[in-house]
């Protein structure tokens, strides 16, 4: 199964993008793995609703058919066993792919966010989303050993 992470916005900050490098390679060793970014709605004040639905019209093109995964604080939070059993479920099911969504800073568009098969909530606090997109990946890479039985993860 290809997994797909897609997120809204370019990342700046070079020690977010080296952590973002790092565990892309890591990733690609057990499985096909792309990081689709899609460009950043300028903000304007009071039309962040216009923002957060045209960022999906993006997030939702760059996306290959199969189940998609989205990531807010008002989603399921659940631990990293908990998160290798529901990766495990989506697999079973025979699915190409999988896509995890990240949103920018408005957010993901709520009436999407509604049709979303899970939403995943890393944590209830709000953070930046390129420390978002940093974690998302190293938990798909730490579930991913965890998985192989190998000795990155430590109970």
């Amino acid at each position: 199964m290809r997994w797909v992470v897609a997120a809204v916005g370019k990342i700046k900050e070079p020690h977010f993008r080296e952590a973002i490098a790092e565990y892309r390679s890591r990733l690609v060793r057990y499985r096909p793995f792309d990081l689709v970014e899609v460009s950043e709605e300028r903000l304007v004040a009071g039309r962040e609703a216009l923002v957060m639905r045209q960022e999906a019209e993006r997030l939702r093109a760059a996306l290959p058919p199969g189940p998609v995964v989205m990531l807010s604080e008002r989603g399921k939070a659940v631990t990293t066993h908990g998160l290798v059993e529901r990766l495990a479920r989506f697999e079973q099911e025979g699915h190409a792919s999988l896509s995890f969504v990240l949103g920018g800073p408005c957010g993901l568009d709520p009436a999407w966010l509604e049709t979303a098969g899970w939403t995943w909530s890393l944590s209830p606090l709000t953070m930046p989303f390129a420390l978002a997109r940093v974690v998302v990946l190293e938990q798909l890479y730490r579930a991913e050993t965890i998985r192989r039985r190998e000795p990155y993860h430590k109970d």
